[in-house]
C-alpha cells in the first residue's frame, strides 16, 4: 500500500487517492499506527494539493520518524508555505527528532520549484549553524538552481565560487542552464569557459564534453554572434579529431547548430 501511495501521489490524481485511503482504512487495522502508511498519506495529500488532510493524518499518527515530518515539511513548501515549513523544522526539534540531510535536500529541492528564493537561502544559511547538517553537494546545487531560476545570475555564480569544495560540471552546468534561460551571455561566456576549462580533465566524458560545447553554441547563436559559433565548431572538430585518435569519434561526429 506504500507503493500505491507513491505511484498515486506521483501522478496527483486526489480521487485515486481517496479511494486508496478508504481502501486502507478498512483493510489495515489501526492504520494511522503504522508510520510508512502514514507518512505515504501525508506525502500523497500533500503532493495533491490538500494539507488540510495532510495535517489530520499527521495528528492522528501515533508514531512520527524523521520521514514523516520531512514529508509534511516539503508539503507545506510545494504549496508555496515555505515559513510555515521552515517553522515546522523547529518543531520537529522540539518532539525530539532533529532533520537531516534528506530533509533539506527535499526542502531546498521544493522551494527550487516554488520560487521561495529567500526562504531557500534562509534553510540553507541555517543548515550547519542551527541544525548541525553539514551542507553536501546537493544542497548546493538546490541553491544554485533556485537563485539561477530567478534571475540572480550574480549571486548563484558568487555562491558557487564560495563554496568550501571544488564545485562539480554539474553545478556549473546548472548555472549556465540558467544563463540561457535569462539570456545573460556575459554570465554565459565566464560559466561557459569555467566549464570548458573543466573539460580539459583527462576523465572528462566524451558526451559531456559534448554537450557544453552545444549548449554555450546554442547561447552565441540566440545572441546572433555567429563568429564565436564558427570558432567553437573549430575547436570541437580539432578536440573530436583527437578523441578519434584516442579510440573515440563520438565528439567529432556531433553538430554544432
Amino acid at each position: 500500500m506504500v507503493c500505491v501511495l507513491s505511484a498515486t501521489s506521483r501522478l496527483g490524481l486526489i480521487e485515486t487517492g481517496y479511494c486508496v485511503h478508504a481502501y486502507i482504512e478498512k483493510m489495515v487495522n489501526c492504520p494511522e499506527a503504522d508510520v510508512f502508511i502514514g507518512t505515504g498519506l501525508i506525502d500523497m495529500y500533500s503532493k495533491c494539493g490538500c494539507l488540510n488532510a495532510a495535517f489530520s493524518v499527521f495528528n492522528r499518527m501515533k508514531v512520527r520518524n524523521v520521514l514523516t515530518w520531512t514529508a509534511l515539511a516539503t508539503g507545506l513548501a510545494n504549496n508555496g508555505r515555505g515559513k510555515e515549513a521552515i517553522e515546522l523544522l523547529e518543531v520537529m526539534r522540539y518532539h525530539g527528532v532533529n532533520p537531516n540531510a534528506v530533509t533539506f535536500s527535499s526542502l531546498l529541492s521544493a522551494c527550487c520549484h516554488t520560487g521561495l528564493v529567500e526562504e531557500g537561502v534562509h534553510l540553507f544559511s541555517t543548515m550547519e549553524t542551527k541544525f548541525g547538517v553539514i551542507p553536501q553537494v546537493q544542497h548546493y546545487g538546490c541553491v544554485v538552481d533556485l537563485l539561477g531560476r530567478a534571475g540572480y545570475l550574480e549571486a548563484a555564480y558568487d555562491f558557487v565560487k564560495s563554496m568550501p569544495a571544488e564545485p562539480d560540471a554539474i553545478l556549473w552546468r546548472s548555472l549556465l542552464s540558467a544563463c540561457n534561460l535569462h539570456g545573460d551571455l556575459k554570465m554565459a561566456e565566464k560559466v561557459g569557459n569555467l566549464l570548458l576549462q573543466r573539460d580539459l580533465v583527462p576523465d572528462s566524458a566524451i558526451h559531456d564534453i559534448t554537450q557544453d560545447y552545444i549548449s554555450i553554441s546554442n547561447i552565441y547563436a540566440a545572441a546572433g554572434k555567429w563568429s564565436n559559433v564558427e570558432d567553437l565548431r573549430k575547436e570541437m572538430k580539432r578536440k573530436g579529431g583527437c578523441a578519434k585518435h584516442g579510440g573515440s569519434s563520438e565528439l567529432s561526429a556531433m553538430q554544432l547548430y
